[in-house]
This record gives C-alpha cells, structure tokens and sequence, in this order.
C-alpha cells in the first residue's frame, strides 16, 4: 500500500497520507461488526450487511478503474543512470 500511495501521490507527505488511511480502515473495523449485528437484529439475516459491503467494494473498484495512473518520473537528461 505505501508505494502505491507514494506512487500517485509522491512521498512529500507519505506519513499523513498512511495515517490517514489507517485511521479509515480502523474506523471500519470498529464499526462494521456492531453494525452488522444491529443490522442482523433488525431482519434476522446477514443479507443487508452483505449486500453493503458489496456495494461498497463495486464503488472502490468503480473509483479505482476511472482513477489515471501516475506518470512515469522525469529523468535528468532522459536516460537513467547507473550508480549513485
């Protein structure tokens, strides 16, 4: 994950950019369970969790395919070099 995000966003901010997407995914974590527990006490069926969880993945995916892809670096006199 971190060099993918390095990759469309550059390193400049690498840390803020990780903590931000951590701090997401902990979210979810936290959550998710207790959500689809409710959501299971309401209809008696793991369906409605499923179904958004689905839903929420065609999104990301969605996102994901319309999203352009990083640009190649540049390169000081357009070869790369070597050593250090």
């Amino acid at each position: 994950m971190p060099a993918v995000v390095a990759d469309y966003f550059g390193a400049r901010n690498l840390g803020t950019l990780i903590g931000v997407i951590s701090m997401c995914i902990a979210f979810g974590t936290l959550i998710g369970p207790s959500a689809a527990g409710f959501a299971f006490d309401l209809r008696h069926s793991y369906m409605l969790p499923i179904a958004a969880s689905v839903g929420a993945y065609v999104i990301a995916a969605a996102i994901l395919v319309s999203v352009s892809r990083p640009r190649a670096p540049a390169i000081c006199g357009g070869e790369p070099r070597d050593g250090p």
